[in-house]
């Protein structure tokens, strides 16, 4: 009998201790004590209870964001900002190791905290909470709008622009012949460099032309173009640029500018990009049978960029530059360019430029047009993080 009698207590001794025992990362009694902690914490924002939130949050809490929220600054949003007098959570699930315990929830607000007006506003919450001797406290939570129904978990991630390259080389190549009653070639050769350094910008290029007929060459153009830019702010730049010109096609054997000037960015979405750019500056020029002049010149610009679809871009150029001694010698220069990537690094472009000079050199029209079109070999250079 008493053999039977100590067998019993020690079977319920040991069931005892399985029941009461919580296996490891198992959340046991702290659901109940989470979840009450943050009914807490959310009675005190409705409540604006100053003390009651000190007592939950840890010395360090911190909001992750970007950029992250300290505990002074979301302690005063918590009493300043409207959060209702009601909030739900759905969802609740704890996970606990030791002596930390993280919960995950959905918290549902009833009022637009910024403008105190009726509204639904919803997030998914990760809350990390540690244990002190003072009880549970929150030390840091992540907050993010719930993701769509059936986005699986491609909803984690979000689209972030790429950082700007630090080095980004192009060059590029057209080249149209005719052969039989008459023998054309037309080869066009470019390259363009950009380096950006923090605020500072460096853009150079250069762009080749050579037109032949009959194995004689007729005409043949030269630009040369270097530019400095400093960004003043997210909007604004500082530039200067110098350039000289060869266009045999419109009768300049040289022609030499510097300008200085603003440029102002205002701001687009994601897809368009657009610059307005004005300056002064000098010019000099030997012209075909004529004189040299110099005169001082007052400049405009516009550039804008529309990627129509990834690697699908479209470039619209418009340029504006008048003599400051005489009225009648101003010229204009529209460029219009479509670029479709092929690969990473190659890529098709189609361009059309007009160039009005309102004072011709004598002997030559006022219009220049040209089509072209050419492949691309762009290599780009990032840093690593942005």
């Amino acid at each position: 009998m008493t053999r039977r009698l100590i067998l019993a207590v020690g079977l319920m001794l040991l069931l005892a201790s399985t029941v009461g025992a919580q296996p490891a990362g198992s959340a046991g009694g702290a659901d109940t004590e989470i979840r009450a902690s943050e009914g807490a914490l959310a009675a005190a924002m409705h409540a604006r209870d100053a003390a009651r939130l000190d007592a939950l949050l840890a010395p360090d809490y911190v909001l992750r964001s970007v950029p992250d929220v300290d505990r002074a600054t979301w302690i005063s949003n918590a009493l300043t900002l409207c959060w209702g007098d009601r909030s739900d959570m759905d969802r609740f699930r704890v996970q606990r190791h030791d002596r930390v315990v993280v919960a995950t929830f959905e918290m549902t607000f009833y009022q637009d905290p910024a403008t105190c007006r009726p509204a639904v506003l919803r997030s998914e919450i990760t809350d990390v909470w540690v244990e002190s001797r003072d009880g549970w406290r929150l030390e840091m939570r992540h907050a993010s709008p719930p993701p769509a129904s059936g986005g699986g978990v491609t909803q984690q991630y979000g689209s972030v622009p790429l950082a700007p390259p630090t080095w980004d080389v192009s060059s590029e190549l057209s080249f149209v012949a005719t052969s039989g009653n008459t023998a054309t070639r037309t080869t066009g050769i470019g390259a363009d460099v950009t380096h950006q350094s923090g605020r500072a910008t460096s853009h150079a290029t250069v762009a080749y032309l050579s037109s032949s007929a009959d194995g004689l060459t007729k005409t043949r153009s030269l630009t040369l173009r270097a530019r400095q830019g400093f960004a003043s702010g997210k909007r604004l730049q500082m530039f200067g640029e110098g350039a000289y010109e060869r266009d045999r096609f419109a009768g300049v054997d040289g022609r030499t500018t510097a300008t200085i000037g603003l440029g102002y960015s205002p701001a687009t979405t994601g897809r368009h990009r657009l610059t307005i750019e004005g300056g002064g500056g000098i010019t000099a020029e030997r012209r075909v049978g004529a004189d040299a002049p110099r005169f001082a010149t007052a400049s405009a610009a516009v550039h804008y960029l529309w990627t129509i679809a990834p690697g699908t871009r479209l470039a619209e150029d418009a340029a504006f530059s008048a003599d400051l001694q005489s009225a009648t010698n101003w010229r204009q220069t529209t460029v219009t360019a479509m670029t479709v990537s092929l690969s990473r690094v190659l890529s098709f472009k189609a361009s059309h430029s007009i160039e009005y000079r309102h004072q011709p050199v004598v002997g030559f029209g006022r219009t220049d047009m040209r089509t072209s079109a050419a492949l691309v070999l762009s290599l780009q250079h990032r840093p690593t993080r942005r």
